[in-house]
């Protein structure tokens, strides 16, 4: 059988199946090639690796093969998705479309009609559910987030061609791009950030980058090692400047990592009294100073730490999760973005630790949580989800893992075989109360009315 691709992007496809439980023999190389493209654009456009591959996959709609509604940094997959959102959040949107092509020579046709489909889809004419939905959502000027729009949406196409080594003028891009730019209906309601042509160096350069998106190295102040245990690889008592602490919680375009919490009982919880108290601290010149003593900082789970070989005040941190501070964290964003120069002093206290025991991780948070005032945001922890996660391991043949902490199975693949409590809420509503339609859009909304109903779900 001729080698179809290059060996080294070969084996990075086999690779990327692998990790998926795609079956290449069953599926055909154009088909995974879609799903390989929409994983590495994806990824390196989030500066995090796309777990669902079928978040941004069109299936079968002809001319675009992948799209990626991102908004803030973060993927909206789905129309519940935009409840995340805040009512009052400023908001950047990213619209990411992806065309690939097994084709040995460039084909210049396909790629103007990728353009074209592009077109269809913003004018309304070429509707692709579920991101059709979502973009009418998102910027129909009847609905309230156009209101919070901090920039003009950006547009970023990406053409992926495994087999071409072929060069395309600035004039040829120049010409597809104003196919979009210049449509009447389209003017100055989007902004052609990029056309991307990734062939395979590019594509292998950005498939190896995927991995470091889980890494980040970190300066502290100061800091002390805790004695090694058994099940902790290393642990540290630290603290910070908030200038240091930026390259742990934001974003390349300067916004929050909403997975740095995916492990925290609770989300921000917006205009409390303890996040008054901090946000008065930080606003009053007198005791700004004192912060690091009238806060209790951080407390951050990861798999992985290593010192720097030369920097003792540097460490590189593996898939780093904040467990408890989630609050103090929001409140540090917040000031941060109406007053940079605020912060520029301020100092916090941050406990690390590394370990990949799952029963001791679950130990971990629930102490590092474990006050009167949030017993209820803990009933991830409690015994009913213990025993459906038991229930979900009985499985030997179809093995799947139910996670009670997101994030709890970072490295089991194919990723499917994770279920979490939201989705796992979804398929009740859906088979057992037979209100499939309920779960389409707001589907966080209508678990939370079933909650409040009282509801055994």
């Amino acid at each position: 059988m001729d080698q179809k691709f290059d060996i080294a992007l070969n084996a990075k496809i086999n690779e990327f199946a692998s990790k998926f439980g795609l079956d290449r023999n069953k599926i055909g190389d154009n088909r995974l090639f879609e799903s390989f493209s929409n994983y590495v654009v994806i990824s390196n456009e989030l500066e995090e690796e796309l777990e669902e591959i079928d978040k941004v996959s069109t299936n079968t709609a002809p001319g675009i093969d992948g799209i990626g509604i991102i908004v803030n940094d973060r993927l909206i997959a789905n129309e519940s998705d935009l409840e995340r959102i805040g009512d009052e959040e400023k908001i950047s949107v990213k619209m990411v479309f992806i065309q690939s092509t097994t084709e040995k020579s460039f084909d210049s046709s396909k790629f103007s009609n990728f353009v074209d489909c592009v077109v269809g889809f913003l004018l309304g004419e070429k509707l692709i559910d579920p991101f059709s939905s979502i973009y009418y959502k998102l910027l129909g000027e009847e609905n309230n987030f156009i209101d919070n729009l901090k920039e003009t949406p950006k547009i970023v196409l990406y053409f992926a061609s495994a087999r071409t080594e072929h060069k395309l003028t600035e004039e040829f891009l120049n010409v597809q791009k104003e196919k979009i730019t210049e449509r009447n209906e389209l003017k100055n309601k989007i902004y052609v950030e990029r056309i991307n042509f990734l062939q395979k160096e590019e594509l292998k350069e950005f498939y190896d980058k995927i991995p470091s998106y889980q890494e980040v190295n970190i300066k502290f102040t100061g800091s002390i090692q805790i004695e090694e245990k058994e099940k902790i690889q290393m642990s540290l008592l630290s603290y910070i400047k908030f200038d240091d602490l930026k390259a742990l919680i934001l974003t390349k375009d300067g916004n929050l990592k909403e997975n740095l919490f995916i492990e925290n009982p609770r989300s921000f919880l917006n205009e409390t009294e303890v996040n008054q108290s901090i946000l008065e601290t930080l606003e009053n010149n007198k005791y700004k100073s004192y912060f690091i003593y009238l806060n209790n900082g951080l407390t951050l789970l990861c798999d992985n730490i290593e010192r720097h070989p030369i920097r003792g005040d540097v460490f590189k941190f593996t898939y780093p999760r904040i467990i408890n501070g989630c609050q103090t964290t929001h409140v540090l964003y917040n000031v941060y973005k109406s007053n940079p120069e605020r912060l520029r002093d301020v100092e916090l206290i941050v406990k690390v630790i590394a370990t990949n025991d799952n029963v001791l991780k679950e130990r971990i948070i629930f102490a590092a949580n474990n006050q009167n005032s949030i017993s209820e945001d803990l009933k991830a922890l409690n015994k009913y989800h213990e025993k459906i996660e038991e229930f979900f391991n009985g499985f030997a043949e179809f093995k799947l893992y139910y996670e009670r902490l997101r994030g709890q199975y970072p490295k089991i693949n194919p990723p499917y075989k994770k279920i979490n409590i939201e989705n796992l809420a979804k398929v009740y509503i859906s088979v057992f109360l037979q209100e499939p339609h309920k779960m389409k859009s707001n589907a966080i909304s209508k678990i939370e009315e079933y909650q409040k109903k009282e509801k055994d779900i």
